[in-house]
């Protein structure tokens, strides 16, 4: 996954916002990184200045002075937001390019622990033939694979995978009376794997 700069400002402080507007401002001027800005930088300039005046006409909580402050931070947001996206853009995943631009590194999130399945519950079905298995749902698990086996498992073992995204499937065509081997596979979000014990069923 390519790394991200932080574009929205929601949770930053009134004199926050201002102050990481500045930075990213002066980090951005004169950067060889980004040769035509857009927006262009003059309007993030304008943007500080007006809500700087704004934010200090609001200090005494007169309604309509807060109400200006809060329109000239939304206009600012704006702005931020924009830039950022044109930043990503040139960047194209660059971490020095996006560091460079002043704004804040979006952090990676680490994919879950996937857990093994455990022990699979292996029944015959309704018609002859046929074979149910499942497992116990596993969390960070995106899809399952159901390996289906007619011989003793070794470490050759020649698997009959199928893939789904609900831990329970439903095997057909087999043969009655014939001993089958199964495992589950749950594959996580990160295509991490893990292995669920084998099984074993005589198919009626």
């Amino acid at each position: 996954m390519k790394p991200r700069i932080l574009i929205s400002f929601g949770n930053y402080a009134d004199a926050d916002l201002k102050e990481k507007a500045i930075y990213i401002l002066t980090s951005m001027t004169a950067n060889p990184n980004f040769e035509a800005p857009v927006p262009p930088l003059t309007d993030l300039q304008s943007a500080i200045t007006t809500y700087s005046k704004a934010l200090e006409a609001a200090a005494g909580l007169d309604r309509v002075k807060v109400a200006e402050k809060n329109q000239a931070r939304e206009v600012l947001q704006g702005i931020l937001n924009q830039l950022g996206m044109y930043v990503m853009y040139v960047a194209n995943g660059d971490l020095y390019v996006l560091v460079s631009s002043g704004y804040s590194i979006a952090k990676t999130p680490e994919p879950g622990k996937l857990a093994n399945p455990g022990n699979v519950t292996l029944s015959n079905g309704v018609t002859s033939g046929q074979m149910a298995g499942s497992v116990k749902r596993t969390k960070y698990a995106k899809m399952y694979s159901f390996d289906i086996t007619d011989q003793l498992p070794t470490e050759a073992t020649d698997w009959v995978s199928t893939h789904t995204t609900t831990c329970k499937h439903v095997f057909n065509g087999l043969t009655p009376g014939k001993q089958y081997w199964v495992r589950v596979a749950a594959i996580g979000t990160a295509g991490q794997v893990t292995f669920s014990p084998v099984a074993t069923l005589f198919v009626q």
